[in-house]
């Protein structure tokens, strides 16, 4: 029998156990009911940063179209060019006065004006007294402007504020006459983001550079940074430890924000001052810490009912784990979408195309690629190309809406479309039919601008064997052969040895590399004859790989694997480096065979003007362009032809007669000889139609001031016919073949 003693001293033990018990769970239930609440303020926090970013990057963009749009309007109207161009100051600013007014009336633009070629302001809508000075100095923006005659949009730092700048230049019968520029103030902006999403904003300075920018600003000073504009004054209440680096949350006048900094770039991608925006979390955190006092009182009447706390603990850990788990699974659903679906159109992306593939049996993939759409996205802008493909996505889809396929949004500009049930080759011929010219008869009417679309199409048919093929990787191996063969449709077919082509350039490609690692390139040099006295009057010099047993490899073998591995400009590069060795090591003169692609490379570019201007000889030396590669940058070859002719560099157009030739195209290029390619010269002994298109060519170019030279002479009846042809010089085998100097 347990006396009464041993009785109480077990019932002590038991509640100070099941009190220990109870203590126990109700701190671990604290513990992670505090880590969870905190997990959900952290959430919260991450996603006001993600909004204060959105909410900046959407009211620049908005700010942006609206700026453009003015601009266009304005840059686009017949009677305001023609007024510019006549220099009639006051028809000018009658014409532009209303656009003006309606676009500021609606906060749009604050300043705008008209500058010529010089660089001078011709007239300024908010001033029109004011004009005939010249501010390129101090707004390098503009002098860049009319340099490039290229439209830009970019911050900038004017005479009084940060402002957003749209540049337009203004063309009159395709001469360029000026410039229109357009200025939204960056505190539009601010007030964007204030009204849409109660976000405030300041911009702050680097000290040093304002204090050289905008001297008579007053300044409030947070360690290295000055604060000029803000649409609170909260910023000017910032704490001691607050830094412009870094997103935190910081607590003010008894409110918690998350104040995060946004660089601003100009149009050289300099930072000129940084948008610090806030966001009022204090209701957030206000819960947060109410749920936590909350939890502690609910803590005390547990201690007190210890069954009623174990049971509603109990219960309460159950529903929180099982909210977590609803959480957890709705994230995962979101990553799944977002992983399998494209941003812009909401269509399944290549990764939901792959799983597919993976998962399913199909017959058929087509790839439509359009053509020249980053010729769209440059000239119209980013957005107008993004709602072109929208517009794109919603006619491919109602294309295909009756037949067993499924659309998909590949990255870029390229689409996948599957065949889900089996077709007849025929039938499914016919439907691809269908959808193209569904699609090509349509016009893209955006802003104004009406825009037609055409594509390239590359496809694999597994109809038989179904989905036993590598449907994407074929159809992809067939739409590169069609671009490359300038075919619009291609099916691919073992027999096309497109995977015999990839793996020869591969091979290839890692034989250029090795050459460039171990100087096994060389120069050999082909003499260009003055028939009239058999002198040499250039030589142009001829890339050539020497192999591992001193074998000279031809560069029609290794040049299209390098322009393949990007390893193209470093050819270029050594042929440029070695012709201005012998500039400065012979009386000769030397012609360099250059590609549009060599052009448009900035690296490269930069590093021929850099060797014209730190050279003596530049009289001496030929730029021979392709022509069989196409110039369609006309601006950009234009420019570079303005650029090295300043140093006295002759132009000539290689390969003429096989690429964009025709005589308006060569009057747009400032150029001084016409090499007329082999394919005219090599029968022109026989072919009375080579010996017409080649007269034609020589008068052309005679009256036009123009040198001709012969290629591909290879026979003695061949030179006595461009002799009579009166070609003004000659290059062949029959007169020197390509040799070292």
């Amino acid at each position: 029998m347990i006396s009464g003693y041993k009785m109480e001293k077990i019932y002590r033990r038991a509640m100070l156990f099941s009190t220990f018990l109870v203590v126990l769970l109700i701190t671990i239930f604290i513990i992670t009911i505090s880590h969870d609440k905190k997990s959900i303020l952290d959430e919260k926090t991450s996603a006001h940063r993600s909004l204060l970013r959105n909410s900046f990057d959407l009211a620049m963009l908005d700010t942006e179209k609206e700026l453009n749009y003015f601009a266009y309007k304005i840059s686009s109207n017949r009677e305001i060019v023609d007024a510019f161009a006549e220099h009639d100051r006051n028809k000018l600013y009658r014409l532009v006065l209303p656009y003006f007014t309606e676009a500021k009336s609606k906060d749009e633009v604050h300043t705008s004006g008209f500058i010529g070629v010089d660089g001078v302001h011709f007239l300024r809508m908010q001033d029109p007294e004011k004009y005939g000075d010249n501010i390129l100095h101090k707004r390098p923006v503009l002098a860049y402007a009319i340099k490039t005659r290229k439209p830009i949009t970019t911050l900038d730092v004017t005479l009084f504020d940060v402002a957003l700048v749209t540049i337009i230049p203004i063309f009159k019968d395709n001469q360029f006459i000026g410039i229109f520029q357009g200025v939204a103030n960056i505190n539009r902006i601010q007030t964007r983001l204030n009204r849409h999403s109660g976000i405030k904003s300041a911009i702050v300075f680097n000290t040093k550079k304002l204090q050289n920018i905008l001297p008579d600003v007053t300044q409030i000073h947070y360690r290295d940074y000055s604060l000029v504009s803000s649409n609170d004054a909260l910023f000017e209440k910032l704490p001691s430890t607050f830094t412009f680096n870094e997103s935190k949350r910081y607590t003010i006048d008894n409110r918690t924000y998350i104040i995060a900094s946004r660089p601003l770039t100009n149009f050289q991608n300099e930072i000129v001052a940084m948008m610090t925006c806030a966001f009022d979390i204090t209701d957030h955190v206000t819960s947060y810490n109410q749920e936590l006092r909350n939890l502690l009182i609910i803590s005390l009447v547990v201690l007190i009912v210890l069954e009623v706390i174990l049971y509603y603990g109990f219960r309460i850990l159950i529903r929180r784990i099982d909210r977590d788990a609803q959480i957890t699974r709705e994230l995962n659903r979101q990553l799944v979408h977002q992983l399998h679906t494209d941003n812009l159109t909401s269509c399944p992306n290549r990764n939901a195309l792959i799983r597919d593939i993976q998962n399913s049996r199909f017959y058929a993939l087509i790839l439509l690629n359009i053509d020249n759409f980053k010729e769209i996205n440059d000239f119209y802008s980013h957005s107008i190309g993004d709602e072109i493909l929208l517009a794109l996505t919603q006619s491919i889809q109602e294309a295909i809406q009756d037949l067993p396929m499924q659309l998909y949004k590949m990255p870029s500009d390229e689409y996948a479309i599957l065949l889900n049930e089996p077709l007849a080759y025929t039938d499914f011929d016919a439907a691809r039919t269908s959808i193209i010219e569904h699609l090509q008869s349509k016009y893209y009417e955006v802003h104004g601008a009406t825009i037609f679309i055409t594509f390239t199409v590359g496809a694999d048919i597994a109809l038989q064997n179904k989905g036993e093929r590598n449907l994407l990787s074929n159809a992809d191996m067939a739409l590169k052969a069609a671009k490359k063969r300038h075919l619009s449709y291609m099916v691919y077919d073992e027999s096309m040895q497109i995977k015999e082509e990839y793996h020869n350039n591969l091979l290839w490609s890692k034989k250029v590399k090795e050459a460039i690692e171990e100087n096994r390139f060389c120069l050999y040099y082909q003499p260009i004859i003055d028939p009239k006295n058999g002198s040499v009057v250039e030589y142009e010099a001829l890339l050539r790989m020497r192999n591992g047993d001193d074998t000279v490899i031809a560069p029609s073998y290794f040049l299209p694997a390098a322009k393949q591995s990007r390893l193209y400009a470093h050819l270029t590069q050594f042929v440029v480096n070695e012709v201005f060795i012998m500039l400065a090591t012979t009386p000769h003169t030397f012609s360099i065979n250059l590609s549009v692609d060599d052009i448009l490379d900035t690296h490269i570019r930069t590093f021929i003007l850099h060797k014209l201007q730190t050279s003596l000889y530049n009289d001496r030396l030929i730029f021979e362009l392709l022509e069989s590669e196409g110039i369609e940058n006309y601006s950009e070859v234009s420019s570079f032809i303005t650029d090295v002719k300043k140093f006295g560099c002759l132009i000539a157009i290689d390969d003429f007669g096989t690429g964009y030739s025709n005589f308006a195209h060569i009057l747009r290029l400032d150029v001084d000889i016409l090499k007329i390619d082999g394919s005219l010269i090599r029968n022109i002994d026989t072919d009375t139609n080579a010996q017409t298109i080649l007269t034609a060519v020589s008068e052309f170019s005679k009256h036009l001031g123009l040198k001709t030279v012969a290629e591909f002479v290879h026979s003695e009846a061949v030179y006595t016919k461009c002799l009579e042809l009166n070609i003004d010089y000659l290059q062949g085998y029959y007169l020197g073949e390509p040799k070292p100097l």
